[in-house]
């Protein structure tokens, strides 16, 4: 019975994603003193214009400790080349219930790259030499490439 029980595991943690709870590409805290209101989670493309629409989906934000709260999100399956911005949010009383709207309280932001095939040299050097994959930025400067990312902290 163990051995059946170990055997299914990866399975049942591979398929956490297709059950809606996070596979954990990115987690972290939110930090500071959180405003009062529902406490989601957005993951949105940006274009050099501003925001990219159609957002993508956004989930609630678990709360897995009072002190610190503590989240974990999934990126696309198949995401597109591109920047996207990721933090939290109150879900206000007007706008689009479960999806940010401008205007509505928010913690700062993180971008993460996406690029399929990376760019020109793909080292990973600058913006414009991107290696295949998710990368986290700092400003306009490329960091760690490559899934999990975590301890990527939020403050409001």
């Amino acid at each position: 019975m163990k051995k059946a029980a170990l055997l299914l595991l990866p399975l049942a943690m591979a398929s956490c994603n297709y059950l809606g709870i996070p596979d954990g590409d990115v987690s972290g805290n939110i930090l500071g003193t959180q405003p009062s209101g529902t406490i989601r989670m957005a993951l949105r493309g940006v274009t050099l214009s501003g925001v990219q629409t159609p957002a993508l989906d956004q989930g609630n934000l678990g709360t897995l400790n009072p002190e610190k709260r503590v989240y974990a999100i999934s990126f696309p399956n198949t995401p597109e080349d591109g920047a996207y911005e990721l933090f939290a949010y109150v879900d206000g009383e007007t706008g689009t219930k479960l999806r940010y709207d401008n205007g509505e309280q928010k913690t700062g932001s993180r971008t993460f790259v996406y690029s399929k095939s990376g760019l020109n040299k793909k080292d990973g050097s600058d913006v414009f030499n991107l290696k295949p994959g998710w990368t986290l930025m700092s400003g306009v400067t490329p960091g760690k490439n490559g899934t999990p990312f975590t301890s990527i902290d939020l403050n409001w």
